[in-house]
């Protein structure tokens, strides 16, 4: 997978600009949502093993250098937490992860995020099919995964297509299924001005059922947490980096939180490349059970350092346009 680096950020997945005009209104500043288009009748008839092991991180546009008021994000309201949902039991124990680890390493503790983390797979504008990562959180309807937004929209404003979610994905299998997306939303101010904000860098996708199944009634659901009052000590950040194992198996960071940049919330440092946007980004997360509270995905990336928006007000607006979908 290619990662190549704009102004000095590194690309992990693929840009995005105005979008092209769809059936769905968007207001001037508010959740932007459009169905998912798809070019086949089942997620499994594109998604072969073959695609997805063949699938690449595409490029991300340059930022926007002066934000317009609608672009910049509002103060906190008050923290919003929703728990973890476990739907099996899981194991009594686990082996520790390093809770500090720089440099990635491969996920063996099991655990819930074990089912609820997985990959993201599309077809760009372009017409490229892409990677990138996901993670099931806990809601009303039981079908919502959090991404990124550059995984939905291309840098010439056109949606993405063909997506789905592939929980637990390891070594090319899909152990629950392919949760094909019927619609996915961004916040209208990530895209301003033809260029893109990283504060608004986050993507929610609604996916449908398989078997008859929704994915948190299949795998669980991860805690998700909005306006959060402090960015905590340490993190734990987990996805599906090219640069670790070729991207066959969920992979982490973990560690202190570093001074942030490019406008972004939370940082820390950790060497997770291309196809790990999108991945989940923890706080108060339990070792044991695997559960905890996303508080952000993975957004950027320098040389040393990942990056990741804070999910205020316009991220809780967002999910809960996603969340009612």
């Amino acid at each position: 997978m290619r990662i190549l680096a704009i102004a000095g950020i590194t690309s992990l997945v693929l840009g995005l600009s105005v979008p092209a005009g769809s059936a769905d209104s968007a207001p001037e500043e508010g959740p932007v949502g459009h169905v998912a288009p798809t070019t086949f009748a089942a997620a499994g008839e594109y998604w072969t093993p073959e695609r997805m092991r063949d699938a690449e991180p595409l490029v991300e546009p340059a930022q926007g250098a002066s934000p317009s008021v609608a672009a910049v994000p509002k103060a906190a309201g008050e923290q919003v937490d929703l728990p973890p949902l476990v739907v099996a039991q899981t194991s009594s124990w686990v082996r520790p992860y390093a809770a500090s680890a720089a440099k990635q390493q491969t996920w063996r503790s099991g655990g819930l995020i074990a089912k609820t983390a997985g990959k993201v797979f599309g077809t760009g504008g372009n017409g490229n099919d892409f990677v990138a990562s996901g993670n099931v959180v806990r809601s009303k309807d039981g079908d919502v995964v959090v991404t990124v937004g550059h995984a939905l929209v291309d840098g010439q404003g056109r949606w993405s297509k063909n997506l789905v979610f592939v929980p637990a994905y390891k070594n090319g299998a899909a152990p629950y299924g392919k949760f094909a997306a019927r619609k996915m939303y961004i916040w209208s101010g990530y895209i301003k001005d033809n260029a893109h904000y990283p504060p608004f860098d986050f993507g929610m996708l609604v996916v449908n059922p398989v078997k008859g199944k929704k994915v948190q009634q299949t795998v669980g659901a991860q805690g998700i947490r909005f306006n959060a009052t402090a960015a905590g000590a340490s993190n734990l950040l987990l996805g599906y980096p090219s640069n670790g194992n070729g991207g066959r198996t969920l992979q982490y960071c973990s560690g202190a939180s570093v001074t942030p940049s490019y406008s972004m919330k939370y940082a820390m440092v950790c060497d997770m490349g291309g196809g790990s946007s999108g991945g989940p980004w923890f706080q108060d997360f339990n070792k044991i059970t695997g559960t905890g509270y996303q508080i952000s995905a993975h957004a950027l990336r320098n040389t040393t350092t990942s990056y990741g928006a804070y999910f205020g007000p316009e991220a809780l607006k967002t999910f809960r346009a996603a969340e009612a979908s």
